[in-house]
């Protein structure tokens, strides 16, 4: 049986760039997913990957990509010092400004803080980024069925992960909009008359989405995630603020990593244990769940896990800076390190049961670990 691909893609706002990249460098191996799972910026470039004939995906990533960034006036002229200029300046910029291909900002926004100002549940309007994937998406082709697209949300009131499968339903631009509501900054999205918001509020790298149910064919697994876990010392308050969302963000994936690991390896206990239990107990009410949890056939598991270390023109509030070094030292260091990741990983597979991960920091740090058989 041919090993099925799935493509397990985080939110991270501007770091989504890092993403194409390393697609870009997947398509030119023969990689074609057959299944996505993706949150927030995961789920706009989920849709832009599945809504395109393949031989166009990886021009349309560069298109939404390239539009996306930010070049306003004030970069033209530095006004600060070369280091506000060079960095700080580009962030703050996209921060005003917004993104052409993303979002801007709406009144009143922010100022509904302010004592008699108009309400206002979000600080940027997302019609710019429901433009491009009304132009950029055939939809028709996303739900026709050749590939599954599972889009991650949260239901803002009930708290509940809500998951949006085109396998069940037929997926829309609000769709993705929802999965993009990371309040304050975004607005929740109405779906069926529920309230959405973005999926990185429970899960922003959808691991158990894609590997909670035990696959009967083999499978590799490459999950993009856009929040380092390892990270520098902190000088300044800003750099506290995005390390901060990094440590709440890359600590959920592990925390699914360590789950799903725990689960594989419960099935292999269960399966020794019935192994030693003699025929005639196996039908003892007591004991028949357990050992048909364990009895379940998987095919192997092999996930490949990688992180965007950072690129030079990193800054803080690194998720919303737009500016176009930025970008493009993030869309090549997705495809350095999804080389780099794919050239270690070869052609080790997992062997049937097993449940192999290997996980890497950009390109520079990696961690093997295995659940056996």
């Amino acid at each position: 049986m041919a090993e099925q691909t799935t493509l397990i893609l985080a939110g991270g706002n501007a770091l989504g760039a890092y993403q194409g990249g390393a697609y870009e460098t997947l398509y030119e191996r023969g990689f074609r997913p057959d299944q996505l799972f993706a949150v927030s910026t995961g789920a706009v470039n989920a849709a832009l990957i599945a809504g395109n004939p393949p031989e166009k995906r990886v021009s349309i990533l560069r298109d939404f990509w390239d539009t996306a960034a930010q070049d306003g006036a004030w970069a033209l002229r530095p006004t600060w010092t070369a280091t506000w200029d060079s960095k700080r300046m580009r962030a703050l910029q996209s921060l005003l400004l917004g993104s052409p291909a993303f979002y801007r900002a709406r009144f009143p926004g922010v100022l509904s803080i302010l004592p008699g100002m108009l309400t206002d549940n979000g600080i940027y309007d997302l019609s710019p980024l429901r433009e491009h994937l009304e132009r950029l998406v055939d939809f028709d082709r996303l739900n026709d069925g050749q590939t599954r697209v599972v889009i991650v949300a949260v239901d803002m009131n009930s708290g509940e992960e809500v998951r949006f499968d085109n396998a069940k339903m037929t997926l829309t631009a609000d769709h993705v909009l929802a999965s993009c509501g990371f309040i304050p900054f975004f607005p929740p999205t109405r779906i069926d008359g529920r309230t959405m918001v973005d999926g990185g509020m429970t899960s922003n790298l959808p691991l158990e989405a894609a590997l909670d149910e035990p696959a009967t064919n083999d499978r590799l697994c490459i999950a993009l995630d856009l929040f380092r876990r390892l990270g520098p010392d902190l000088n300044t308050v800003g750099q506290a603020m995005d390390r901060q969302l990094e440590l709440l963000l890359s600590t959920q994936s592990w925390r699914a990593l360590r789950s799903l690991r725990q689960r594989h390896e419960m099935r292999r206990q269960l399966r020794l244990l019935a192994s030693r239990i003699p025929q005639e107990q196996r039908s003892d009410p007591t004991l028949t769940s357990a050992l048909a949890e364990g009895e379940k056939k998987e095919g192997a598991t092999t996930l490949l896990m990688l992180s965007h270390a950072g690129v030079p023109h990193d800054t803080e509030m690194r998720a919303f800076d737009f500016s176009r070094p930025s970008l493009t030292e993030r869309w090549d260091a997705g495809r350095e390190d999804m080389k780099h990741a794919l050239a270690t990983l070869g052609a080790r597979r997992a062997d049937p049961g097993e449940f192999v991960v290997q996980a890497f920091n950009g390109s520079e740090a990696k961690e093997v670990s295995k659940a056996s058989k």
